[in-house]
């Protein structure tokens, strides 16, 4: 049996605040064999409750009213929702006579616990009640110790039903003792040394002219079972929470945690949203579990399909049409197809590196990269149900949600209604549907949230056709299909990019240059390198800092002369550069100095600004006077623009010798960056850069 009930104030187990459609579900534990179980308390890898039931001992006491066993503490292995069998807590404890509800202090390492003061003289089958009190017991090399008596208990009174703080110095319990408001009433005695202090009435705040018992306090919130008026039944469960030394008015906790029946013994598990408890609500007193949840099946949309399938398309570049090339796809995934169209099913979700190429229709070597583009395929976010859609009656079919795309979600709970009346629980499920019929299956996701946040879920569902296994029925033609991660067949239809994003406008291609890229390094190559010497005969080695890359790229040529691109890079073929391909060559967008100061970071990405005004000394690296303006402004936009990364490139004239000429450059960036980190800027966003002569700033002198 399964209790749910939607509240409009979430107590959260301790009167927290409420969150929309969360509910309390309270579901009992089946214990086995059965007894009559009441008061659990967590321990451990399970919970320690008072039980009346038989027991294997040689001499079995029992009550001289009821003739019932008498109640013992037990301890009961719980996991996963489910129980094991109760074993006897502890052989030291166990006594002929009553022992009631315990509580733990020290990590477990000392229990209190409600037993009859008096003991028999001798043993007997039939024992009369006694007053109770509590008791004290420590662990002590794995066995309890003898147990000590609570200062406070009396012959004339009952002291009963003990709640423990962690650290063991306050002790809250329920008594008849005189001076209270009526029935029984919750008192609190605080340790002092060896000794414990006279118990004090929690007062009107609390107590009542009716009886409170199984007291819990946890933090500053207090629970309690009570039978005074305004209940739902007998016994009902009542928080409270402690602020600034005050008591807030009681307030008893809504069904189904509340019934008409004896509701007590209420103990919050850690600080998750679950609780155990004990009730009679069904004639005998079990255990229940509580747990904070939302409501089923509420706000199920229907699951989508995943499609892994695009459609790439572009015009004919012009180069192709006077050079022997072929336009291929390059998409990502190992896959290649010659042409302007591409229709490609990916197998699984992932980012593709998508590019439109032009290859040497000779060589099949990449002449150049016209675009590229990531394209990111993502399942959608859903609650996802793997399973056919058609399945004949009488077999068994399995229901998966492995492939549940659950963002900010980690799921702990899977629950199914199956469309037929059948609901299960549980990460896959398997079912057979007897009447053939189309069914809406519905799978809802729970994910676990500490104390205090909202529970989330996602609910999606997905409709099965049943079909007689009797008769015969015509399948569907499907035009295209692909396979799931399961090796599920789907069909298809192609998805094109919400925008062109490898389409080449032949305006682009007015006034565009070209150069042949020979390589791309880390490390920063001589431009008289042997690897150069051959082209260096035909071409000039072009240097250059690609911040992007954060490399430095070596390149030739620069043409907008079709046929001459495919004569040089048909050369560098030749010369072993393999890794060359072509690229547009854009013209500079160069920026005045002046007009940085109203330009945001992206605007300034990539841009290049060209200074002559600082200054250096005849032959040396030092900075002159007249340069501390264009610093300035410089520092002022680094500072300005933290994202910003600043690439200093140095020249020289090409009077003197060319290693000379690139060693004096390289030390005049240098004492640049320098510089600009004496002015607050953090080194690793410059980056120094000598060109020397190879590529001079001025013209010879004459």
């Amino acid at each position: 049996m399964r209790v749910i009930a939607i509240i409009s104030a979430l107590l959260t187990l301790a009167l927290a605040p409420s969150m929309a459609q969360e509910v309390f579900e309270v579901s009992p534990i089946r214990i086995s064999p059965a007894g009559e179980d009441y008061a659990p308390v967590p321990m451990d890898s399970g919970f320690v409750m008072c039980s009346v039931r038989e027991t294997q001992n040689t001499i079995a006491y029992r009550d001289g009213q009821t003739a019932k066993p008498l109640s013992d503490l037990f301890w009961v292995p719980y996991s996963d929702g489910r129980a094991g069998t109760p074993v006897l807590f502890s052989q030291t404890l166990a006594t002929a006579v009553n022992e009631g509800p315990s509580s733990f202090a020290h990590d477990g390492r000392t229990i209190c616990y409600t037993r009859n003061i008096a003991l028999p003289k001798r043993a007997s089958s039939k024992l009369s009640n006694s007053q109770l009190g509590l008791f004290f017991s420590a662990l002590e090399h794995g066995t309890w110790s003898a147990p000590v008596p609570f200062e406070h208990n009396s012959d004339r009174y009952s002291i009963m039903h003990p709640s423990l703080s962690a650290n063991g110095d306050s002790l809250y319990f329920a008594s008849d003792m005189p001076g209270g408001m009526g029935g029984t009433d919750l008192y609190l005695s605080v340790r002092k040394g060896s000794t414990w202090s006279t118990p004090k009435n929690l007062g009107p705040d609390i107590n009542s002219s009716h009886h409170e018992a199984y007291p819990k306090k946890n933090g500053s919130t207090l629970q309690f079972a009570s039978d005074r008026p305004g209940g739902l039944g007998k016994l009902d469960i009542y928080s409270t929470a402690q602020i600034n030394g005050e008591w807030l008015a009681p307030l008893a906790l809504p069904a189904p945690i509340n019934s008409t029946g004896n509701d007590l013994g209420y103990h919050p598990i850690g600080d998750t949203r679950t609780a155990l408890m004990s009730s009679d609500r069904d004639g005998t007193d079990r255990i229940y579990l509580v747990e904070c949840t939302v409501a089923k099946f509420r706000d199920c949309v229907p699951q989508e399909k995943n499609n892994y399938c695009y459609a790439f398309k572009t015009r004919s570049h012009a180069a192709a049409k006077i050079l022997p090339l072929d336009h291929v796809w390059d998409l990502g995934d190992g896959t290649l197809v010659t042409g302007m169209v591409a229709e490609h099913c990916y197998s699984e979700p992932g980012t593709y590196a998508v590019r439109s190429l032009l290859v040497d229709r000779r060589t099949r070597s990449i002449f150049q990269v016209i675009k590229s583009h990531d394209v990111v395929i993502e399942d959608k976010v859903q609650a996802y149900i793997a399973s056919p859609d058609t399945i004949r009656t009488g077999r068994a079919m399995i229901l998966d949600p492995r492939l549940s795309v659950l963002k900010g979600m980690y799921a702990t709970e899977y629950h199914w209604d199956l469309g037929d009346g059948t609901q299960r629980e549980g990460l896959k499920v398997k079912h057979v549907y007897q009447s053939a019929g189309t069914y809406t299956v519905q799978l809802d996701i729970i994910s676990s949230t500490n104390a205090g946040e909202p529970i989330r879920n996602r609910c999606n569902t997905k409709v099965i056709h049943v079909v007689d296994k009797y008769r015969e029925h015509e399948d569907a033609s499907i035009v295209a299909v692909y396979q799931d991660a399961f090796g599920k067949t789907h069909s298809y239809e192609y998805q094109e990019l919400p925008f062109d994003a490898f389409d080449l406008d032949e305006t682009e291609l007015d006034d565009v240059k070209f150069s042949v890229e020979l390589f791309a390094s880390k490390e920063r190559i001589s431009l008289h390198d042997p690897r150069f010497i051959e082209l260096s005969k035909l071409y000039r080695i072009r240097e250059e800092f690609d911040p992007k890359r954060n490399g430095y790229v070596y390149s030739i040529g620069e043409t907008s002369d079709l046929e001459e691109l495919y004569r040089m890079f048909q050369k560098v073929k030749e010369l072993d550069f393999m890794d060359a391909e072509v690229f547009a060559m854009y013209e500079e967008q160069l920026i005045d100095l002046s007009s940085l100061a109203g330009k945001r970071s992206d605007e300034l990405n990539g841009s290049r600004i060209r200074l002559n005004n600082i200054l250096f000394a005849y032959k040396s690296s030092a900075i002159e006077p007249g340069s501390e303006e264009t610093l300035a402004q410089i520092t002022a936009l680094l500072l300005k623009h933290q994202d910003l990364d600043l690439v200093i490139e140095a020249h020289t004239d090409d009077i003197g010798g060319a290693a000379y000429n690139l060693e004096l450059s390289q030390v005049r960036a240098n004492s640049v960056v320098g510089y600009l980190v004496q002015q607050g800027i953090a080194a690793e966003r410059l980056v120094a850069i000598g060109h020397g002569s190879d590529s001079p700033a001025l013209q010879p002198r004459e």
